[in-house]
């Protein structure tokens, strides 16, 4: 039988101090250390893998609870914000009109006893920011129209009165009055 013929790449003992035979110990010896260094570093990662997966599940359990603030907290900020843009709605449309308040106070204060009204119609010009008024009155006493005519022309507030319709109906003893006001600017 033929002898089996054995390749080695292991230096033999003649020629161990040889380069190649350097080389090739001083690789091996490497080659061990980067293997453990690699198996270290692959059992750190299997180790930190339970780590981050607790990290994680906690990390998910809170989003899930914010995700839950936020969810039912979603109705009331919608709420806010439209009761918010009304009463921003509402500022913009109080600014935008005249002090119908005020106007309707200084016309009381003209008024003597004795006055009824029968129609009162406040109108606001916007080009202007003029109030104008029509009023519809009546009253039993001659003298009580006369004081509120004058009271009306004497008021600092009314820039100007007309006198529309006087009447007396005789079945009634009533006069009958009817007057236009211009309300001076605010």
């Amino acid at each position: 039988m033929p002898s089996k013929k054995e390749i080695s790449l292991l230096p033999n003992e003649e020629n161990s101090h040889s380069f190649s035979a350097r080389f090739l110990r001083w690789i091996t010896s490497v080659g061990r250390v980067v293997i453990i260094f690699t198996e270290l570093i692959v059992i750190i990662a299997f180790l930190s893998r339970f780590w981050l997966d607790r990290k994680n599940s906690d990390l998910s359990e809170i989003l899930r609870q914010q995700k839950a603030i936020l969810t039912s907290t979603k109705d009331f900020e919608d709420d806010y914000l439209s009761l918010q843009g009304r009463l921003q709605y509402i500022k913009n449309f109080y600014l935008s009109q005249p002090d119908y308040v005020n106007n309707l106070n200084s016309l009381i204060q003209s008024l003597p006893s004795g006055i009824y009204f029968q129609n009162f119609n406040l109108s606001h010009d916007k080009k202007t920011s003029q109030v104008y008024a029509k009023v519809q009155l009546y009253s039993y006493q001659e003298d009580a129209i006369v004081n509120f005519i004058t009271n009306l022309k004497l008021n600092p507030d009314i820039d100007g009165v007309e006198v529309q319709k006087i009447e007396k109906k005789t079945k009634d003893s009533k006069y009958y009055l009817n007057i236009a006001l211009t309300f001076k600017k605010a």
